[in-house]
């Protein structure tokens, strides 16, 4: 995880700037952990958007979020689906 944050070319701004210290890397990567675990515990969300995310030294913050639910069917054990 640690790899995808820092590689793109935006990255080093991550790493403090103009007397700014360093983001909270390791709340970046909990962060982005804890959405992959929503999605796939989550098969009915469709959308997340955390815009915008403010990541500073001492923490990480979702200033503002909107996420969207498909609605869940009820699984049926005895239907059978052609595939």
């Amino acid at each position: 995880m640690h790899d995808l944050i820092t590689a793109p070319r935006c990255a080093p701004l991550l790493f403090g700037r103009e007397g700014t210290g360093p983001v909270d890397l390791p709340g970046l990567e909990r962060f982005l952990l804890r959405l992959s675990r929503m999605a796939s515990d989550l098969p009915q969300l469709a959308e997340a958007d955390f815009n915008p995310l403010l990541a500073r030294p001492e923490h990480v913050t979702a200033l503002d979020a909107r996420i969207r639910l498909l609605p869940r069917r009820a699984h049926d054990p005895y239907l059978r689906r052609l595939r």
